[in-house]
């Protein structure tokens, strides 16, 4: 599998890490072997607690290796580097592919209609795998299979200026990218498009008065010293997709594979939500509180808002991803709006609201939460789909 290594290493002057390199090239002469690769640190919690598990629970039944820390690619070329057969499976964030995955970005597109991570990752991968035969043609036409998905939650804005008020937004420069623009500049503030780095760089020179993203990032990026307020709004989720499989080595799985891969999904998605960011959120909360920020919760006047700003973005969307060649996206929004209702029942069904109000951590509530929300994908997704027919 990952086939086409020996022709791009012989085609292109690659300067590749011994290990690296017979990595590779092992992969070619082991059919059964899949090369998983991501962005990920190796140490960061996707991999400890979603990826390796993964590969633990299948050992014996399918080869897995993971490949982490944009070795093979970075998040702009995931989708083509797994269509071409460079790496086998990996991670996608869908948004950074919208010219390919004209359908399936809808699901980052509309990510204020909800919430909680929970209910947005369910209501995501349930629309591409169930209710969306365009958003799987999206995926076909790049030579790949969408499998499983995962969501960023607990949205805030993380400050050096004061902004504890929704009228403390107005005219302050805020780091946001597509979605979080709209907000942004709907609350009377200047979205600006930084990278990730450099988004570091500007808050800390002051280039932006704050950044839009999950309170996580207080713990995961090193802004700690710089964020001197939280506004946390807790509205929106960000999806993406945890694993997509070249179509080719999908299909040279034997059928018992397809479906213990199949069935490691949910567990997969399950694990990265809420080992990773769930518990990264409860931790930068933590970590706030140790550095003296002030944490200030959004106003009932910032929900009427946010109740509002949703009702517009589902026609704002559709008409965006008109613009960009897809069909029919009314459906596609349909269906995902119809999902969340759908999910939001279930998870407040559930044991798994109170890992999502938690202030501390508690690594036994995380792994029942895990056990739950696993059990909840699987029931209402992947044991309602034939994975040989895919």
């Amino acid at each position: 599998m990952a086939k086409h290594w020996k022709k791009s290493l012989g085609s292109h002057r690659y300067w590749l890490l011994p290990g690296l390199l017979i990595t590779m090239l092992s992969s070619e002469l082991n059919a059964q072997t899949i090369i998983y690769g991501n962005t990920a640190a190796p140490d960061n919690a996707t991999n400890v607690y979603g990826v390796r598990p993964m590969i633990e629970e299948l050992s014996g039944k399918i080869d897995i290796k993971l490949i982490p820390g944009s070795q093979l690619f970075d998040s702009r070329t995931s989708l083509v580097s797994i269509g071409a057969g460079i790496v086998d499976a990996g991670e996608v964030i869908t948004s950074y592919s919208r010219s390919y995955l004209k359908h399936a970005v809808i699901m980052n597109d509309l990510m204020y209609l909800g919430r909680s991570e929970l209910v947005i990752n369910a209501a995501a991968t349930e629309t591409i795998l169930r209710d969306c035969p365009s958003c799987k043609s999206d995926f076909a036409t790049k030579n790949t299979l969408y499998l499983s998905g995962a969501a960023a939650g607990s949205y805030s804005m993380l400050c050096k200026s004061k902004v504890t008020t929704p009228a403390d937004i107005e005219g302050k420069k805020f780091r946001a990218i597509g979605a979080n623009r709209r907000w942004v500049r709907a609350l009377g503030g200047i979205p600006v498009s930084l990278s990730i780095n450099d988004m570091i760089e500007g808050l800390s020179r002051g280039l932006v008065d704050c950044i839009v993203g999950p309170i996580a990032w207080l713990k995961s990026l090193p802004i700690i010293d710089d964020v001197n307020y939280v506004y946390r709004y807790n509205a929106g989720a960000f999806s993406f997709a945890t694993m997509v499989i070249n179509r080719d080595s999908w299909n040279n799985l034997d059928k018992n594979q397809k479906i213990s891969l199949w069935h490691a999904q949910a567990g997969l998605s399950a694990r990265i939500v809420i080992q990773q960011y769930v518990a990264d959120a409860i931790r930068a909360t933590m970590l706030a509180k140790q550095h003296g920020i002030p944490i200030i919760q959004g106003s009932e006047e910032l929900n009427e808002f946010w109740l509002e700003f949703r009702e517009q973005e589902v026609a704002q969307v559709n008409q965006m991803s008109l613009m960009l060649g897809a069909k029919d996206p009314e459906t596609v929004s349909a269906s995902l709006v119809q999902n969340i209702d759908k999910w939001r029942k279930i998870i407040a069904a559930s044991s798994l609201d109170g890992i999502m109000s938690a202030q501390t951590l508690d690594q036994a509530e995380l792994t029942a939460a895990v056990d739950e929300y696993t059990r909840l994908l699987d029931t209402h997704i992947y044991q309602k789909i034939d994975p040989l027919a895919l």
